[in-house]
């Protein structure tokens, strides 16, 4: 049986963290954040999804963090995913702080690396 998949609504999720930043149209939020509109409109409608360094990249336009991003989500599936393998749910907390703390690292080092171009 296939895992579900928990960026389902990536898209979505992504056009509500740009209005609630401000941005009411991907052009503003293009050239806010120096992306391509043709891009941000490919990664909202999820054709493709943006790389990882690419998703930093937005949420630290939008002002938003990885749990920003899980709340506009609205996916519990990975929680009831691993609680119906058994997990407890100290688990289940445990393992989904690291994984966030993954994501933040990678988007902390995605900030200093916009900063440094910024800079250019």
């Amino acid at each position: 049986m296939a895992e579900p998949d928990s960026f389902a609504g990536l898209g979505q999720a992504l056009a509500r963290l740009r209005e609630r930043a401000g941005f009411s149209t991907q052009t503003q939020a293009s050239e806010a954040l120096k992306i391509d509109k043709g891009q941000l409109s490919r990664w909202e409608n999820e054709s493709p999804r943006p790389t990882l360094e690419n998703l930093g990249r937005v949420l630290v336009g939008y002002g938003a963090t990885v749990s920003d991003l899980a709340v506009a989500l609205g996916d519990v599936s990975i929680l009831t995913t691993a609680a119906d393998r058994g997990a407890t749910y100290q688990e289940l907390i445990k393992s989904l702080a690291e994984s966030i703390r993954r994501v933040e690292q990678r988007q902390d080092e995605t900030e200093r690396r916009l900063e440094r171009l910024e800079k250019i």
